[in-house]
């Protein structure tokens, strides 16, 4: 961690300062600089449903989400009888 921390000081998107509270840690914020590249980097969820389901059939779709969300209520419903004290 002290590598990649080191890094982002040096290319200055993080501070680093010491801990008020414990002078042996060290505090990392991020940046104007750093907040501005994290702004302009992708959603890495939007890329991946972008790469997995782009030009699938809406109404394909539209049933998988549905079998997914029934097999989800599904299996809390059990994990909630079975988590009974």
């Amino acid at each position: 961690m002290t590598g990649i921390v080191g890094t982002l000081v040096r290319k200055s998107l993080v501070d680093q300062m010491p801990d008020p509270a414990d002078q042996r840690q060290r505090m990392i914020r991020i940046t104007d600089a750093g907040m501005k590249l994290w702004e302009e980097l992708p959603d890495p969820l939007a890329v991946i449903r972008t790469i997995a389901f782009d030009g699938s059939d809406p109404s394909e779709m539209a049933t998988a989400l549905r079998v997914l969300q029934a097999a989800t209520q599904r299996l809390n419903d059990h994990m909630a009888e079975h988590n009974k004290p």
